[in-house]
């Protein structure tokens, strides 16, 4: 399943809409532009942060993890993508070839899009 959200969101009023269904996934956040000041880093399992001028940062977090991020601190987005996976699945964040992004993506914009990464269960596209 994907989802494209246009408009700000805070991460709280993102994840309310799940009905916690997201603690059951860690996630993959990517592509991240909004209010997320580096001082929220402890909430994340692992990241990865180019100073380079590049937007591929990346975020591993798990469901609860995520849960205790919104409901401390407040968090929205302009855009990004959060993509959801398996509890028992982990990512090794140095061996991205190709990071999941939103901004100027044109695989959006067609009739049937696709998961950006392949082995997402759902992505979330702001």
């Amino acid at each position: 399943m994907n989802t494209i959200l246009e408009s700000f969101y805070d991460l709280k009023e993102i994840l309310s809409s799940f009905n916690n269904l997201h603690e059951k996934y860690n996630w993959l956040l990517t592509d991240l532009d909004g209010s997320f000041p580096d001082k929220y880093l402890d909430y994340f399992t692992d990241y990865r942060i180019y100073n380079n001028g590049t937007s591929g940062n990346t975020y591993w977090i798990t469901g609860e993890k995520l849960t205790k991020l919104a409901n401390k601190e407040d968090i929205y987005f302009i855009w990004g993508v959060f993509s959801a996976f398996d509890k028992q699945e982990t990512i090794n964040l140095d061996r991205f070839k190709e990071v999941p992004y939103a901004d100027g993506n044109p695989d959006f914009w067609i009739e049937t899009p696709t998961l950006q990464h392949p082995k997402a269960i759902i992505e979330l596209v702001f």
